[in-house]
Protein backbone atom coordinates (compact mmCIF):
# COMPACT_ATOMS: atom_id res chain seq x y z
CA UNK A 1 0.00 0.00 0.00
CA UNK A 2 1.03 3.15 -0.80
CA UNK A 3 1.17 5.88 1.87
CA UNK A 4 1.36 9.15 1.80
CA UNK A 5 2.53 10.67 5.28
CA UNK A 6 2.68 14.34 5.68
CA UNK A 7 4.27 15.01 8.73
CA UNK A 8 5.48 19.22 9.61
CA UNK A 9 7.33 17.57 12.41
CA UNK A 10 9.30 15.50 10.40
CA UNK A 11 12.60 17.56 10.02
CA UNK A 12 13.37 16.09 13.66
CA UNK A 13 15.54 13.12 12.91
CA UNK A 14 14.13 11.65 15.86
CA UNK A 15 10.09 12.25 14.52
CA UNK A 16 11.11 9.86 11.69
CA UNK A 17 10.56 6.97 13.21
CA UNK A 18 7.16 7.19 13.14
CA UNK A 19 7.66 6.86 8.87
CA UNK A 20 10.22 4.08 9.48
CA UNK A 21 7.81 2.56 11.98
CA UNK A 22 4.98 1.90 8.92
CA UNK A 23 7.66 0.98 6.52
CA UNK A 24 8.61 -1.85 8.32
CA UNK A 25 5.23 -3.25 8.07
CA UNK A 26 5.64 -3.16 4.20
CA UNK A 27 3.86 0.22 3.44
CA UNK A 28 5.42 2.29 0.83
CA UNK A 29 5.59 5.18 2.59
CA UNK A 30 6.57 8.73 0.95
CA UNK A 31 7.49 11.77 3.93
CA UNK A 32 6.77 15.33 3.51
CA UNK A 33 9.07 17.23 5.97
CA UNK A 34 10.00 20.10 6.35
CA UNK A 35 13.72 21.11 5.12
CA UNK A 36 14.18 23.19 8.30
CA UNK A 37 13.29 23.24 11.48
CA UNK A 38 14.18 25.67 14.44
CA UNK A 39 15.02 24.31 17.97
CA UNK A 40 16.54 25.98 20.78
CA UNK A 41 17.43 28.84 18.67
CA UNK A 42 19.69 26.01 16.38
CA UNK A 43 18.69 24.85 12.71
CA UNK A 44 17.78 20.94 12.15
CA UNK A 45 17.34 19.47 8.77
CA UNK A 46 16.19 15.88 7.92
CA UNK A 47 19.35 13.65 7.23
CA UNK A 48 19.19 12.06 3.26
CA UNK A 49 17.00 10.34 1.68
CA UNK A 50 19.46 7.28 0.66
CA UNK A 51 19.89 6.25 4.33
CA UNK A 52 16.06 6.08 5.04
CA UNK A 53 13.50 3.28 4.58
CA UNK A 54 11.19 5.53 2.48
CA UNK A 55 11.30 8.10 0.45
CA UNK A 56 11.82 11.67 1.65
CA UNK A 57 10.22 14.74 0.19
CA UNK A 58 11.49 18.47 1.88
CA UNK A 59 9.65 21.04 1.32
CA UNK A 60 9.31 25.02 2.86
CA UNK A 61 6.68 25.12 5.64
CA UNK A 62 5.53 28.18 5.72
CA UNK A 63 3.38 29.57 8.96
CA UNK A 64 3.20 29.04 12.22
CA UNK A 65 3.85 25.09 12.59
CA UNK A 66 2.53 22.71 13.68
CA UNK A 67 -1.02 24.83 14.11
CA UNK A 68 -1.47 27.61 10.89
CA UNK A 69 1.03 26.07 8.60
CA UNK A 70 1.12 25.07 4.74
CA UNK A 71 3.85 23.97 2.87
CA UNK A 72 4.60 26.12 -0.06
CA UNK A 73 6.48 23.53 -2.17
CA UNK A 74 6.84 19.89 -2.12
CA UNK A 75 3.09 18.69 -1.93
CA UNK A 76 2.96 18.21 -5.56
CA UNK A 77 5.91 16.02 -5.77
CA UNK A 78 4.76 13.77 -3.17
CA UNK A 79 2.02 13.04 -4.26
CA UNK A 80 2.88 11.72 -7.71
CA UNK A 81 2.98 8.98 -7.77
CA UNK A 82 -0.51 9.12 -6.36
CA UNK A 83 -0.64 7.37 -3.11
CA UNK A 84 -3.32 5.38 -1.68
CA UNK A 85 -3.63 6.85 1.36
CA UNK A 86 -2.98 10.16 2.46
CA UNK A 87 -2.00 10.36 6.11
CA UNK A 88 -1.53 14.20 7.73
CA UNK A 89 0.26 14.56 11.03
CA UNK A 90 -0.79 17.71 11.77
CA UNK A 91 -2.67 20.18 14.76
CA UNK A 92 -5.25 22.15 14.31
CA UNK A 93 -6.46 24.41 12.91
CA UNK A 94 -6.60 22.61 9.77
CA UNK A 95 -4.32 24.68 7.52
CA UNK A 96 -2.14 21.90 6.61
CA UNK A 97 -5.01 19.51 6.76
CA UNK A 98 -7.05 21.95 4.10
CA UNK A 99 -4.11 22.53 1.80
CA UNK A 100 -3.01 18.81 1.70
CA UNK A 101 -7.32 17.90 0.86
CA UNK A 102 -6.71 20.22 -2.11
CA UNK A 103 -4.26 18.63 -3.29
CA UNK A 104 -4.95 15.15 -2.76
CA UNK A 105 -8.31 15.89 -4.23
CA UNK A 106 -6.63 17.09 -7.88
CA UNK A 107 -3.53 14.92 -8.14
CA UNK A 108 -4.58 11.44 -6.48
CA UNK A 109 -8.85 11.63 -6.38
CA UNK A 110 -9.05 8.13 -5.20
CA UNK A 111 -6.73 7.84 -2.32
CA UNK A 112 -7.85 7.79 1.57
CA UNK A 113 -7.63 10.75 3.13
CA UNK A 114 -7.11 10.78 7.27
CA UNK A 115 -5.99 13.71 9.57
CA UNK A 116 -5.70 13.80 13.14
CA UNK A 117 -6.86 15.77 15.85
CA UNK A 118 -5.18 16.52 19.47
CA UNK A 119 -8.18 19.46 20.52
CA UNK A 120 -9.69 17.95 24.19
CA UNK A 121 -11.58 21.44 24.75
CA UNK A 122 -14.62 22.68 22.61
CA UNK A 123 -14.63 25.86 21.04
CA UNK A 124 -17.26 28.31 20.23
CA UNK A 125 -17.53 31.93 17.99
CA UNK A 126 -18.09 32.72 21.58
CA UNK A 127 -15.16 30.70 23.37
CA UNK A 128 -12.28 30.60 21.66
CA UNK A 129 -8.40 31.19 22.32
CA UNK A 130 -8.12 33.04 18.54
CA UNK A 131 -8.06 37.14 19.09
CA UNK A 132 -8.78 37.89 15.52
CA UNK A 133 -12.33 36.77 14.71
CA UNK A 134 -11.62 36.70 11.21
CA UNK A 135 -9.13 34.07 11.68
CA UNK A 136 -11.18 32.01 13.98
CA UNK A 137 -14.00 32.05 11.15
CA UNK A 138 -11.29 31.04 8.15
CA UNK A 139 -10.44 28.41 10.63
CA UNK A 140 -14.51 27.28 11.05
CA UNK A 141 -14.28 27.30 7.25
CA UNK A 142 -11.29 25.01 7.13
CA UNK A 143 -12.52 22.68 9.70
CA UNK A 144 -15.82 22.26 7.93
CA UNK A 145 -14.19 21.58 4.33
CA UNK A 146 -11.67 18.58 6.41
CA UNK A 147 -15.03 17.22 7.89
CA UNK A 148 -16.99 16.81 4.38
CA UNK A 149 -14.03 15.39 2.98
CA UNK A 150 -11.54 13.03 5.44
CA UNK A 151 -12.35 9.82 5.08
CA UNK A 152 -11.86 9.18 8.77
CA UNK A 153 -10.15 11.14 11.38
CA UNK A 154 -7.40 10.03 14.31
CA UNK A 155 -8.34 11.45 17.84
CA UNK A 156 -4.79 11.20 19.79
CA UNK A 157 -6.33 11.26 22.99
CA UNK A 158 -10.21 10.16 24.32
CA UNK A 159 -11.54 13.81 24.65
CA UNK A 160 -10.39 14.68 21.27
CA UNK A 161 -12.93 12.51 19.89
CA UNK A 162 -16.04 14.12 22.25
CA UNK A 163 -15.27 17.31 20.49
CA UNK A 164 -14.67 16.28 17.01
CA UNK A 165 -18.21 15.02 17.54
CA UNK A 166 -19.49 18.27 19.07
CA UNK A 167 -17.87 20.22 16.48
CA UNK A 168 -20.19 18.54 13.88
CA UNK A 169 -17.71 15.95 12.16
CA UNK A 170 -20.53 12.89 11.50
CA UNK A 171 -17.42 10.07 9.80
CA UNK A 172 -15.18 7.56 11.74
CA UNK A 173 -13.25 8.59 14.54
CA UNK A 174 -10.74 6.31 15.46
CA UNK A 175 -8.68 6.72 18.82
CA UNK A 176 -4.77 5.79 18.85
CA UNK A 177 -2.85 7.05 20.98
CA UNK A 178 0.37 9.07 20.31
CA UNK A 179 3.97 7.22 20.75
CA UNK A 180 7.93 7.92 21.60
CA UNK A 181 10.94 6.68 20.16
CA UNK A 182 11.75 3.56 22.44
CA UNK A 183 14.97 2.68 20.46
CA UNK A 184 15.64 6.02 22.28
CA UNK A 185 14.10 6.38 25.64
CA UNK A 186 14.59 2.58 27.38
CA UNK A 187 15.79 1.37 30.96
CA UNK A 188 19.45 2.38 31.43
CA UNK A 189 21.62 -0.51 31.55
CA UNK A 190 23.44 -2.01 35.00
CA UNK A 191 21.69 -0.89 38.21
CA UNK A 192 20.78 2.13 39.47
CA UNK A 193 23.51 4.28 41.67
CA UNK A 194 22.69 4.86 44.92
CA UNK A 195 21.30 8.06 45.51
CA UNK A 196 18.63 10.47 47.47
CA UNK A 197 15.17 9.84 46.11
CA UNK A 198 14.69 12.42 43.46
CA UNK A 199 11.65 13.68 42.11
CA UNK A 200 11.61 15.31 38.67
CA UNK A 201 9.64 17.41 36.28
CA UNK A 202 10.40 18.30 32.68
CA UNK A 203 9.16 20.90 31.00
CA UNK A 204 7.67 24.44 30.67
CA UNK A 205 7.95 26.18 33.88
CA UNK A 206 4.27 28.09 33.77
CA UNK A 207 0.87 27.66 35.28
CA UNK A 208 -0.60 25.10 33.19
CA UNK A 209 2.35 22.85 34.00
CA UNK A 210 1.39 22.68 37.53
CA UNK A 211 5.19 23.67 38.81
CA UNK A 212 4.26 26.04 42.01
CA UNK A 213 2.35 22.47 43.33
CA UNK A 214 5.30 20.86 42.66
CA UNK A 215 7.37 22.97 44.89
CA UNK A 216 4.27 23.28 47.44
CA UNK A 217 4.22 19.31 47.59
CA UNK A 218 7.61 19.53 48.15
CA UNK A 219 7.29 21.04 51.20
CA UNK A 220 4.59 18.97 52.62
CA UNK A 221 6.51 15.70 51.97
CA UNK A 222 7.22 13.27 54.58
CA UNK A 223 10.08 11.44 53.07
CA UNK A 224 13.17 12.81 52.46
CA UNK A 225 13.92 14.07 48.76
CA UNK A 226 15.25 16.17 46.56
CA UNK A 227 13.76 17.89 43.26
CA UNK A 228 15.69 17.74 39.78
CA UNK A 229 13.61 20.36 37.68
CA UNK A 230 14.31 20.60 33.71
CA UNK A 231 13.20 23.41 31.82
CA UNK A 232 12.28 27.18 32.00
CA UNK A 233 9.95 29.21 31.77
CA UNK A 234 8.18 32.61 33.13
CA UNK A 235 7.86 30.98 36.72
CA UNK A 236 11.53 30.16 36.67
CA UNK A 237 12.40 33.50 39.43
CA UNK A 238 9.66 31.70 41.68
CA UNK A 239 11.84 27.87 41.38
CA UNK A 240 15.11 29.72 41.66
CA UNK A 241 13.70 31.53 44.82
CA UNK A 242 12.60 27.77 45.84
CA UNK A 243 16.14 26.27 45.10
CA UNK A 244 18.15 29.21 47.57
CA UNK A 245 15.69 28.35 50.06
CA UNK A 246 15.90 24.50 49.76
CA UNK A 247 19.53 24.28 51.06
CA UNK A 248 22.24 22.60 49.67
CA UNK A 249 21.57 19.56 47.02
CA UNK A 250 17.80 19.90 47.86
CA UNK A 251 16.89 21.34 44.34
CA UNK A 252 18.38 21.49 41.01
CA UNK A 253 17.68 23.42 38.16
CA UNK A 254 18.52 22.06 34.74
CA UNK A 255 18.26 24.20 31.23
CA UNK A 256 16.30 22.51 28.06
CA UNK A 257 17.58 19.55 27.31
CA UNK A 258 18.44 18.40 23.96
CA UNK A 259 15.95 15.66 22.97
CA UNK A 260 19.05 13.09 22.54
CA UNK A 261 20.43 13.51 25.71
CA UNK A 262 16.77 13.28 27.69
CA UNK A 263 17.02 9.66 28.39
CA UNK A 264 20.15 10.05 30.70
CA UNK A 265 18.15 13.10 32.37
CA UNK A 266 15.28 10.40 33.08
CA UNK A 267 17.77 7.71 34.39
CA UNK A 268 18.41 10.64 37.04
CA UNK A 269 15.16 10.30 38.60
CA UNK A 270 13.33 8.12 40.92
CA UNK A 271 9.85 9.58 39.57
CA UNK A 272 8.82 11.91 36.72
CA UNK A 273 5.78 14.07 38.18
CA UNK A 274 3.62 16.22 35.58
CA UNK A 275 1.21 18.26 37.98
CA UNK A 276 -0.32 19.85 34.63
CA UNK A 277 -3.59 21.66 35.57
CA UNK A 278 -6.41 23.31 33.33
CA UNK A 279 -5.32 27.16 32.84
CA UNK A 280 -8.02 29.11 30.33
CA UNK A 281 -7.58 27.27 26.67
CA UNK A 282 -4.56 25.20 28.05
CA UNK A 283 -5.60 21.81 28.89
CA UNK A 284 -2.93 18.53 28.89
CA UNK A 285 -3.23 16.73 25.22
CA UNK A 286 -1.14 13.91 25.54
CA UNK A 287 1.87 14.46 28.31
CA UNK A 288 5.20 13.18 26.36
CA UNK A 289 7.45 13.25 29.19
CA UNK A 290 5.00 10.55 30.83
CA UNK A 291 5.65 8.35 28.16
CA UNK A 292 9.41 8.70 27.81
CA UNK A 293 9.58 8.45 31.63
CA UNK A 294 7.79 5.20 31.11
CA UNK A 295 10.16 3.77 28.69
CA UNK A 296 13.11 4.67 30.56
CA UNK A 297 11.68 2.80 33.54
CA UNK A 298 11.06 5.41 35.60
CA UNK A 299 7.92 5.37 37.67
CA UNK A 300 5.26 8.59 36.83
CA UNK A 301 2.87 10.09 38.94
CA UNK A 302 0.30 13.05 37.51
CA UNK A 303 -2.72 14.75 37.95
CA UNK A 304 -6.27 14.34 36.45
CA UNK A 305 -6.20 17.06 33.64
CA UNK A 306 -6.42 16.22 30.42
CA UNK A 307 -5.30 13.35 28.83
CA UNK A 308 -3.07 12.54 31.42
CA UNK A 309 -5.20 9.44 33.23
CA UNK A 310 -5.06 7.32 29.89
CA UNK A 311 -1.41 8.16 29.33
CA UNK A 312 -0.75 6.99 32.97
CA UNK A 313 -3.55 4.24 32.93
CA UNK A 314 -2.49 1.95 35.75
CA UNK A 315 0.89 2.12 35.40
CA UNK A 316 1.18 5.15 38.08
CA UNK A 317 -0.89 7.25 40.53
CA UNK A 318 -2.95 10.03 39.71
CA UNK A 319 -3.90 13.21 41.93
CA UNK A 320 -6.52 15.91 41.81
CA UNK A 321 -5.49 18.88 39.75
CA UNK A 322 -4.42 21.95 42.12
CA UNK A 323 -3.96 19.95 44.88
CA UNK A 324 -0.72 19.84 46.71
CA UNK A 325 -1.59 18.14 49.47
CA UNK A 326 -2.29 14.70 47.70
CA UNK A 327 0.57 15.01 45.10
CA UNK A 328 2.95 15.37 48.36
CA UNK A 329 0.76 12.07 49.40
CA UNK A 330 1.79 10.31 46.05
CA UNK A 331 4.75 11.14 46.20
CA UNK A 332 5.53 10.06 49.56
CA UNK A 333 3.88 6.71 48.49
CA UNK A 334 6.38 6.66 45.29
CA UNK A 335 8.99 6.91 47.89
CA UNK A 336 8.94 3.06 49.16
CA UNK A 337 11.47 1.24 46.50
CA UNK A 338 9.30 -1.63 46.58
CA UNK A 339 6.21 0.19 45.21
CA UNK A 340 7.99 2.31 43.02
CA UNK A 341 9.59 -0.46 41.51
CA UNK A 342 6.25 -2.47 40.88
CA UNK A 343 5.17 0.88 39.24
CA UNK A 344 8.84 1.25 36.76
CA UNK A 345 7.77 -2.11 35.62
CA UNK A 346 4.31 -1.27 34.75
CA UNK A 347 4.63 1.77 33.12
CA UNK A 348 7.78 0.14 31.03
CA UNK A 349 5.30 -2.59 29.86
CA UNK A 350 2.63 -0.13 29.19
CA UNK A 351 5.04 2.53 27.05
CA UNK A 352 5.92 -0.58 25.18
CA UNK A 353 2.79 -1.94 24.53
CA UNK A 354 1.02 1.58 23.98
CA UNK A 355 3.01 3.84 23.35
CA UNK A 356 5.75 2.82 21.02
CA UNK A 357 6.00 4.35 17.18
CA UNK A 358 5.87 0.66 16.33
CA UNK A 359 2.49 0.17 18.73
CA UNK A 360 1.28 3.40 16.63
CA UNK A 361 2.16 1.86 13.17
CA UNK A 362 0.26 -1.21 13.73
CA UNK A 363 -2.81 0.54 14.36
CA UNK A 364 -2.44 2.86 12.03
CA UNK A 365 -1.59 0.80 9.34
CA UNK A 366 -4.44 -1.49 10.06
CA UNK A 367 -6.87 1.63 10.34
CA UNK A 368 -5.48 2.36 6.60
CA UNK A 369 -6.00 -1.17 5.57
CA UNK A 370 -9.03 -1.83 7.09
CA UNK A 371 -10.40 1.56 5.06
CA UNK A 372 -8.65 0.59 1.58
CA UNK A 373 -10.71 -3.16 1.94
CA UNK A 374 -13.82 -1.48 2.80
CA UNK A 375 -14.33 -2.12 6.20
CA UNK A 376 -15.24 1.12 8.22
CA UNK A 377 -13.21 1.44 11.13
CA UNK A 378 -14.87 1.40 14.57
CA UNK A 379 -15.93 4.33 15.79
CA UNK A 380 -14.70 5.95 19.51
Amino acid sequence: MRVLVIDPNAARPAEQAKATALAELGLQVTLLAPRVARENYQAIRPPASWRLPFRLVLGDLRGKPPNRCIFTDGLAEALTPAPQAVLVLADENFWLSGQALLYQRLLAPEALFVCHSWRNLHFSRHWHPQPSRLLYALDTWLEALVFARAHAIVARNREAALVLRRRGYAGPVVYIPWGVDTSLFRPPAGPRPERPYTVGLVGRFSPEKGIADLLAASRLMRAPHRLLLVGGGPLEPLVRQAASQAGPGRLELLPVVEHGQMPAVYAAMDVLALPARQVGFDKEQFGRVLAEAMACQVAVVGSDCGAIPEVIGDAGLIYPQGDATALAARLDELAQPARRARAARAGLERARRLFSWQAWARMTAGLLVDMAAGRRPSDH
